[in-house]
């Protein structure tokens, strides 16, 4: 690998969207393969199907949670608020997430019905609680990771 492309992977790699990015899909997919017994779409004929399912939700994860990391670093004014977390930026990371999946569960669910739940649902609303429980747990978690990756690239400059 030559001198530019290695410094522009560095940047690639070190960037705190790329890392966001990266374990939101890591750890949005576990909690998708644990809670999809609990949707519709798991009864799809074939694994292909249930597998694409899984991937397609991963995948949306992953990108409401890049989204809800640009937004903070416009509120913050800075790209690298992961390295200084704070209570604040935490809960408002975590409460933009949460505030799309809640919305959008309704939409799916009661509006388009694109798809149903068969557990956890909450009462009066008709939307599965674990959609909302995976957004006030998993976001604490991949700022962590995020941030801890991030400061392990800036220390070996």
């Amino acid at each position: 690998m030559n001198k530019s492309s290695s410094r522009w992977a560095y940047r690639v790699l070190s960037a705190p969207e790329t890392n966001l990015f990266i374990f939101a899909l890591l750890l949005h997919f576990v909690y998708e393969v644990w809670q999809s017994p609990y949707f519709d779409f798991y009864g799809r004929p074939t694994l292909a199907e249930k597998i694409a399912a899984i991937n397609h939700c991963t995948f949306g994860d992953g990108v409401i949670t890049l989204i809800c990391g640009i937004l903070v670093s416009r509120l913050y004014r800075e790209r690298d608020w992961i390295l200084r977390l704070s209570w604040r930026s935490v809960l408002t990371f975590t409460g933009l997430g949460w505030g799309y999946t809640f919305f959008s569960e309704i939409y799916r669910i009661r509006i388009a019905s694109l798809y149903g739940v068969s557990g956890f649902v909450l009462p009066g609303i008709g939307i599965s609680l674990l959609p909302l429980i995976q957004w006030l747990v998993i976001p604490p978690l991949i700022l962590y990771l995020s941030q801890k990756q991030v400061l392990g690239y800036r220390r070996g400059e």
